[in-house]
């Protein structure tokens, strides 16, 4: 897996926290190990593997890290400003529609680096 440095140096993403960094860094590999194990998944031509599985996880991080702050202010549970107040809480857990739409959201994003699919065609 990536370290930080290369996620800012390399990948040049912006939006991950340092201090977040190892724990959605984690959640995109088990993404990308999810995908292996499901579909046919190759480096894109082009890229050198290495550096195309280190691209697609902080691609997949990205994601996981947005979906997590979504996830985080869906959670919020009072606000109040002058005269307006929303209270509102996230359900325990993510309906199937969701977990579906958010899997195919990081096939998408790892998809700029990987080639993801039933099959791969011949060099």
């Amino acid at each position: 897996m990536p370290d930080y440095t290369f996620y800012r140096e390399v990948y040049l993403g912006e939006d991950i926290p340092e201090a977040d960094f190892a724990r959605m860094i984690r959640r995109a590999g088990a993404e990308l190990d999810r995908m292996r194990a499901v579909y046919a998944v190759a480096p894109r031509p082009g890229l050198e593997e290495q550096t195309a599985w280190d691209m697609a996880a902080c691609a997949v991080a990205d994601a996981v890290y947005e979906f997590a702050q979504e996830d985080e202010v869906r959670g919020l549970t009072g606000v109040t400003v002058g005269s307006v107040s929303e209270s509102y809480a996230a359900p325990p857990e993510l309906c199937a529609t969701t977990l579906a739409l958010r899997a195919a959201h990081y096939r998408h994003e790892a998809g700029y680096y990987l080639q993801i699919g039933r099959w791969l065609p011949h060099a």
